[in-house]
């Protein structure tokens, strides 16, 4: 039996799951500390081509981690008070309330153009039969813009969850408390 074979019985008997069995969903103590952020571009390697990062601040919402190591570094240390989640991993964010949104430019953009882009953004494109705005017109309308990075921001303190990775509703460790290796 191998190392990793006998850490997954371990990991079964003392908690009743294995590792690749959950997921850590993190959320934030304080309202308004989650965020979805986005990079995009157009055009690749186009002279003139054009970025856009938008980031959207929710008043509540939780991210996610996989669960294969339950104490792994970006749970004991966040960075800079900061913890990024990739949004296509768990059960959704659930974000709610929306409180602002920021749009930060680079490339060749005219005042024009910038004022057209956060009005599709925010009411969404006039040719799309379903009215689909924000991330949904980015993700089942537009065929403009390429995503280069996505992920989801949780400032501040935080709470972690260990949930089961194909059933949201289910619980295993309610208020986990990641622990440092002992290396000794």
């Amino acid at each position: 039996m191998t190392t990793d074979q006998m850490q997954k019985v371990f990991d079964k008997l003392k908690h009743g799951f294995t590792t690749d069995e959950v997921v850590v969903r993190i959320t934030p103590l304080e309202k308004k500390s989650i965020t979805q952020m986005v990079q995009l571009y157009d055009k690749p390697n186009d002279p003139n081509q054009k970025f856009v990062e938008i980031n959207e601040t929710y008043r509540w919402g939780y991210g996610y981690m996989e669960g294969e190591d339950l104490n792994y570094p970006s749970l004991l240390l966040p960075q800079n008070d900061k913890t990024y989640c990739d949004p296509t991993i768990g059960h959704g964010a659930e974000l709610d309330d929306l409180c602002s949104v920021w749009f930060d430019y680079d490339g060749p953009w005219t005042d024009e153009e910038k004022q057209q882009f956060e009005k599709t953004w925010e009411n969404g494109d006039p040719e799309d039969p379903d009215g689909r705005s924000g991330f949904a017109w980015l993700y089942d309308w537009n065929d403009t813009w390429q995503i280069e990075d996505e992920q989801l921001i949780i400032d501040g303190p935080v709470k972690y969850d260990i949930m089961d990775k194909n059933n949201y509703s289910k619980i295993h460790i309610e208020d986990y408390k990641p622990q440092e290796e002992n290396n000794g």
